[in-house]
């Protein structure tokens, strides 16, 4: 295992030539000198140099103090023998003096370019180390030829194949650097060895990588090797032979990690003799076997047998052959993780374009960096090249919902949109984070819009059907209520000319029809209620001021009616004893100021305020209290601008059935004999125009509580903005309740 001296200033950088290095490098970050001069780095570099091999130094985060760093490093004599790596920016490659044998890395590459480079950076030293054994070799040739052993009677390599092994070792970087998948490259490096050392049979085994793109790392994936390049092999060898890691020739090799020789390992007559090796090697014709691993894994084995020339093998000729393979393992699993990652990013590309979704990802330079089919489709945008362009050729509520969540990071859910161009219906959901783009972290906005269409349509249909409902219903409750009031009218009518001179019934036909009359005319109000778009017109109102108003007129009315005494919390009632008594206390302790449309808010606080009464026939107690709204009573539970107002009544009357309250604010359901169950249907729409909320929660026979929550600024909506012009003409019927239309000058409509 290698050691490499790591100068830098920054656990980051640390972190960084770590991961870089992997687990084969065994990686010393030091600091610099508390005093950088040229005398501190001298004497880090005479204690550090004699243990490490490799010389590692970050000039970006070292600074000024990089000076003396480089040039106590070149001045150094241990330097020669240590591999060189300076990271540095543009400015200074031209500032300092840089050795033409050091590895320069630029500040800007990412994790995988510095780990390639490294790598290949490394490799290459250390078959330039082969080279130069090579050369010392030719050196010691005797300047005879008639002897070709040394003194220890080991053979000698001939110069002239020492030339060749040098030209060949010269193009091994080109045959790993190609542009090859594995079979090819697994071809190209057998025929580099054939040539290199003039063996007539080769055989190269692998294991298949687990190729699965979910893992975090490439794993291997059985116990068994198989041929995956030969020459010079009989086909039925190639076809059928596999080497298996628990015993034999792959069985030796992983235990023992080196590599075999048919001389030494399969001999009958040796101590370690096994029979399973001998009789592979038979098989393959072999006189070598060479392994290659990964990550301490056996990856594969090369198997060569002697020259063609009958000439022995030189132990300098097995070393470069180990490691060559050493080089290619590492340039097979360069090949799995680029295969691996290209894989991931076709199937997440795959994923993004049959999402159902349109996606639009977006850097933080507002430019385009991914936008699937989906969303060319639904936004128009062509089949022309979109990546790396503005956004400003995207729609601009598109565009925009994009820039707002890359410059505040607020996610945006479900906004809904609709495209200028077909006026399409969208929701639009984005969100911002950060990630690693080329060499530094960046931000990215991801855009999620649907095609609301459909769910508009369906909408619409659900309405259609609820409005086909709500009109047979209507139907029906209307003909009931008309036909009791014309059957009333009808007979005091049949009656009339034979009891015309009965003063009595003269009074009571005229009470029975004018009452009956305003019956209808009520319900025909409460019908043209629906027939129209609400529109509201906002002023500033006192909620209190309001409520007083309404209590007042439904006092009057009910006293006249002989229904209920109505009084204050208090008081004593002074009219006939007979007549049932019914309590009203008010707890206002908050600001009661709102802006909303005075007439409607009137026509809402007399519905409940009336319904409540009516729930105690006999007499009870009805509260009446107001405090400040929270952003849990509001729809999505968000208080909007302002704060708002709750509003309750709780009387403690018949109440409401289980069974009947999820339906109480629906058309015509109502719990009494009176009226047509249009009140709280009212109440709940000018409540919900208003951006308020209205709450119903009763137990039968013991209370009812109706709870109103307004914001206390206005809503406006698309309708408050449709001229008074523009509404059909209302006839003034002359009905009690009704209140001719308020002229303009009196009244703004809130911006």
């Amino acid at each position: 295992m290698k050691t490499a001296l790591l100068l830098a200033d920054g656990a980051d950088i640390r972190h960084f030539f770590t991961e870089a290095l992997g687990s084969q490098v065994n990686l010393v970050p030091v600091d610099a000198p508390t005093e950088p001069n040229r005398a501190g780095f001298d004497a880090l570099f005479s204690t550090w140099l004699r243990l490490v091999d490799i010389v590692i130094i970050d000039a970006i985060s070292l600074n000024e103090s990089t000076r003396w760093a480089l040039e106590s490093l070149a001045a150094t004599t241990f330097a020669d023998h240590q591999a060189v790596v300076v990271r540095l920016n543009v400015d200074q490659r031209t500032h300092y003096h840089l050795e033409p044998t050091w590895l320069l890395l630029a500040g800007t590459e990412d994790l995988d370019q510095t780990r390639r480079n490294l790598s290949t950076f490394l490799e290459l030293r250390d078959t330039q180390a082969q080279l130069k054994r090579a050369h010392a070799v030719l050196s010691r040739q005797p300047a005879k030829t008639g002897s070709t052993t040394h003194n220890t009677g080991a053979p000698l390599v001939p110069a002239a194949d020492l030339l060749r092994y040098r030209d060949a070792l010269r193009n091994i970087g080109q045959v790993l650097g190609k542009n090859l998948n594995e079979r090819e490259l697994l071809a190209e490096f057998l025929n580099f060895v054939h040539e290199l050392l003039g063996v007539g049979k080769l055989a190269l085994f692998t294991r298949r990588y687990h190729n699965d793109l979910f893992t975090e790392r490439l794993t291997l994936e059985d116990r068994q090797l198989s041929i995956a390049s030969s020459h010079g092999i009989a086909p039925n060898v190639v076809e059928h032979l596999r080497l298996n890691l628990d015993f034999g020739v792959a069985g030796r090799l992983s235990r023992e990690t080196a590599l075999l020789r048919r001389t030494t390992d399969a001999d009958p007559l040796a101590p370690n003799h096994d029979p399973q090796v001998a009789r592979e090697l038979d098989l393959l014709g072999a006189e070598v076997a060479v392994p290659m691993f990964d990550n301490d894994q056996l990856l594969g084995v090369l198997t060569f047998s002697g020259k063609v020339t009958g000439e022995s093998l030189a132990n300098e000729e097995l070393e470069l052959v180990y490691h060559l393979m050493a080089q290619l393992a590492q340039a097979i699993r360069n090949l799995h993780l680029q295969a691996k990652l290209v894989g991931q990013q076709r199937f997440m590309g795959e994923v993004l374009a049959h999402a159902q979704s349109a996606v639009i990802v977006v850097g933080q330079d507002d430019r385009i960096l991914c936008a699937n089919r989906r969303a060319r489709r639904l936004l128009e945008l062509g089949e022309g090249e979109l990546i790396g362009r503005k956004t400003n050729c995207l729609p601009p509520c598109v565009g925009d919902v994009l820039f707002q969540v890359l410059q505040t990071g607020e996610e945006i859910t479900q906004h809904e949109v609709s495209l200028p161009r077909n006026h399409r219906p969208l929701s639009v959901s984005a969100t911002r984070f950060s990630m690693s783009l080329g060499d530094s972290e960046g931000l990215v906005a991801v855009a999620l819009l649907e095609d609301l269409t459909e769910a508009k349509l369906q909408q619409a249909h659900e309405r259609e059907l609820a409005d086909k409902e709500f009109f047979t219903r209507l139907s029906a409750r209307l003909s009931h209520e008309l036909k009791n009031s014309l059957v009333s009218i009808k007979i005091y009518a049949q009656l009339l000319p034979e009891r015309y001179d009965d003063p009595e019934f003269r009074g009571q036909f005229r009470h029975i029809v004018a009452s009956e009359v305003n019956r209808v005319d009520l319900l025909v109000q409460n019908l043209t209620f629906f027939t129209r778009p609400l529109v509201l017109v906002y002023e500033e109102i006192n909620a209190e001021e309001l409520l007083d108003t309404c209590l007042r007129n439904i006092t009057t009315e009910f006293t006249q009616k002989g229904l209920l005494q109505v009084v204050a919390f208090g008081q004593k009632a002074t009219g006939d004893q007979a007549i049932p008594v019914a309590t009203i206390k008010k707890t206002f302790s908050v600001p009661n100021g709102i802006e909303g449309d005075v007439i409607r808010l009137e026509q809402a606080f007399e519905h409940i305020s009336r319904n409540a009464l009516q729930s105690m026939p006999q007499g009870g107690r009805l509260t009446i209290s107001a405090a400040e709204a929270e952003a849990k009573d509001f729809p999505e539970n968000k208080l909007p601008e302002g704060g708002g107002l709750r509003l309750e009544w709780q009387d403690n009357g018949e109440g409401i059935a289980l069974d009947n309250l999820p339906h109480v604010t629906e058309p015509f359901v109502t719990t009494r004999n009176i009226g047509v169950g249009l009140g709280l249907t009212i109440v709940k729409r000018i409540v919900e125009r208003h951006g308020g909320r209205l709450i119903v929660d009763s137990t039968q026979g013991v209370s009812t509580k109706v709870t109103l929550v307004l914001p206390r600024k206005a809503q406006p909506q698309l309708e408050d903005h449709l001229v008074e012009e523009s509404a059909p003409a209302v006839e003034n019927f002359n009905v009690p309740n009704f209140t001719p239309p308020r002229p303009k000058a009196t009244t703004h409509v809130a911006s």
